[in-house]
């Protein structure tokens, strides 16, 4: 989710061009939530990894 976010969030700001960058405009605040939920939530490598490795427990059973 944080992956999508950040995507939507960074084009977004690239159709506002340097307004995005600017507090007068919520896309700034968006772009800097999403990031800071891809940071808070841990990289989204190591989700993947875990998420991985608990599959391959799954399936060997």
């Amino acid at each position: 989710a944080s992956d999508v976010a950040m995507k939507v969030s960074v084009d977004a700001l690239q159709l506002f061009g340097g307004y995005g960058y600017m507090k007068d405009y919520p896309i700034e605040k968006y772009v800097r939530d999403a990031k800071i939920t891809q940071i808070y939530e841990g990289t989204n490598q190591v989700q993947r990894s875990i998420i991985a490795l608990q599959l391959i427990k799954e399936l060997s059973k």
